[in-house]
Formats: structure tokens, C-alpha cells, sequence
């Protein structure tokens, strides 16, 4: 069997979803979707209207980019897990039949504790992410999952976006794929915009991701880094993808997320 990586969106224009298929891309095997940012019928069409196969989806947290659709599918009996802040956060804004725990709701998760969904074995953890308080427009922190997840076809990959800095390291874990923030390059960032002080302790900078995060979790097992949720305004693409691969060598396959770019995840290459 297989599984492939595709970006059904990225970014904070359009929302940021991922969607990992085993199997055939266009027809078998189980999706497991990474938040749920974009339109719903954005994300029908990314999965190939293939609704009935998705396993569920892991959100990271609340803000819209990335949870817009999840009453979609909860109305549609996925589950979304998700820490216990961010479920109790959508639990008190709207209709409780959409968390009844049944087929279909919001479920929370404890950090580092693993659980299965279908396929998929999943430890979710923390990361430090930011949001704007309603009442007061003081920056706070929001919490925020990121994910180690496993599957037989795959090996392992670590989904982590919308943070400052890592919390944990993977090395000693030796992960197969990484899809990761990297929203702003320091030079290019204005400082005198209103989303300033978030993007700084909210969002992950190029230069962190590559001292912290790529050098750190780099070993002869990663096969795959896929960057993804690029600010428009404050990051050189071709810059990125360009001093990426000069650390990473030839070895490794370095994307840019865009819409509908597909990633071969294959743990066996044949």
C-alpha cells in the first residue's frame, strides 16, 4: 500500500488543510485530514468527494484558518480530535449537538497521549501559539496541538504549525516526513503592522525552523519536508526552498505547500 501527502489548502488566505490518503490517491484507503481550515467544498474536492473514507481530522487549534469547516464534518460523522481547550472553546459558542461524542463531534486529547484513529496512530503535544483576547485585544496564548503520527505505509511524520518555537525534539525518534510551518522571514517582516507582535510569538520564523527544528530532527530516516503556511507579505518562497535544500542535500525531498500538491509518503519506495 501507499500514502501520499496532499495540500487541499495553506495559508491564512484560504485556510490551511492537509489531507493524508493510503492507498490509491484517487479511490481506496483511509484520509486522515490535518485541520480543517478552507471552504468544505474545498475540501470535497481536494479528497476526491471520498467523504465516507475520511477516518477523521486532527485540528491544531481555533482559529478559523485552520477550524472553519469543522461543523461540516461533524455534521457529516467525522470526528475531530483536538486538545481539551480548544474543544471546550467551540463548546461554548455553539449547538451541543455538534459535541455529543457520538458519530461525528469534537473529542479532546490529553498531550502525549496516544490514541488510534482508524489507521493512524497519533501522539498529539503542544506548541506555543498565540491569539487576540476579545475583550481586552491583549495577546495571549492560544493552545495548540501539534502531531506524531504513524501508519504502516508511512512510517512517521510531524505535523507542526502556528508556533514560535518547538517544544520537543524528534532526533532520537529518527521521523520519516515533516510538514511544518514556516510563515516569515525576519527581514521582511514590517514592524509596524497590526498583526506584529502575534506573527513574532505566534508563527514560526526561517530562521528558527532551521536551527531548531530542520538541523535538529535531520538523521538518514527523514525522506520528505514539506513547508507550509507561508505569509504572502513576509517570506521569499524561492529563498526558502533554495537554502532548505542546501542543508538538507539531495537526499531529501524539499516542497513548498501549494494547492493540490501531492507528496509520495511511501515507507517501502517499491
Amino acid at each position: 500500500m501507499s500514502m501520499w501527502l496532499k495540500v487541499i489548502n495553506t495559508g491564512s488566505q484560504y485556510g490551511n488543510c492537509y489531507a493524508l490518503i493510503s492507498g490509491d490517491i484517487r479511490g481506496d484507503g483511509e484520509i486522515l485530514l490535518l485541520d480543517c481550515g478552507c471552504k468544505f467544498k474545498d475540501i470535497l474536492r481536494g479528497i476526491n468527494y471520498r467523504i465516507a473514507d475520511v477516518t477523521g481530522c486532527l485540528l491544531t487549534h481555533i482559529h478559523g484558518d485552520h477550524a472553519k469547516s469543522y461543523k461540516n464534518l461533524t455534521k457529516n460523522g467525522i470526528e475531530i480530535y483536538s486538545n481539551n481547550e480548544t474543544v471546550e472553546h467551540f463548546g461554548a459558542y455553539d449547538p451541543i449537538e455538534y459535541f455529543d461524542l457520538g458519530i461525528g463531534g469534537m473529542i479532546g486529547k490529553k498531550e502525549r497521549k496516544p490514541f488510534e484513529c482508524g489507521s493512524f496512530n497519533v501522539i498529539p503535544f503542544y506548541l506555543p501559539h498565540t491569539t487576540k483576547d476579545k475583550d481586552t485585544g491583549e495577546i495571549i496564548p492560544c493552545p495548540n496541538f501539534g502531531y506524531f503520527i504513524q501508519h504502516k505505509d508511512m512510517g512517521s511524520l510531524v505535523y507542526m504549525t502556528d508556533f514560535e518555537y518547538p517544544t520537543l525534539s524528534f532526533r532520537s525518534a529518527k521521523i520519516n516526513h515533516l510538514l511544518c510551518e514556516v510563515n516569515y522571514c525576519e527581514e521582511f517582516v514590517d514592524k509596524s503592522a497590526a498583526n506584529f507582535e502575534h506573527r513574532l510569538k505566534g508563527h514560526l520564523s526561517f530562521e528558527t525552523f532551521k536551527e531548531k527544528v530542520l538541523k535538529q530532527n535531520m538523521t538518514d530516516a527523514l525522506k520528505t519536508v514539506t513547508i507550509c503556511h507561508l505569509s504572502d507579505a513576509a517570506a521569499d518562497e524561492q529563498m526558502i526552498l533554495n537554502q532548505t535544500k542546501n542543508i538538507t542535500g539531495n537526499d531529501i525531498e524539499v516542497n513548498i505547500a501549494k494547492r493540490s500538491l501531492c507528496v509520495n509518503l511511501n515507507y517501502i519506495p517499491f
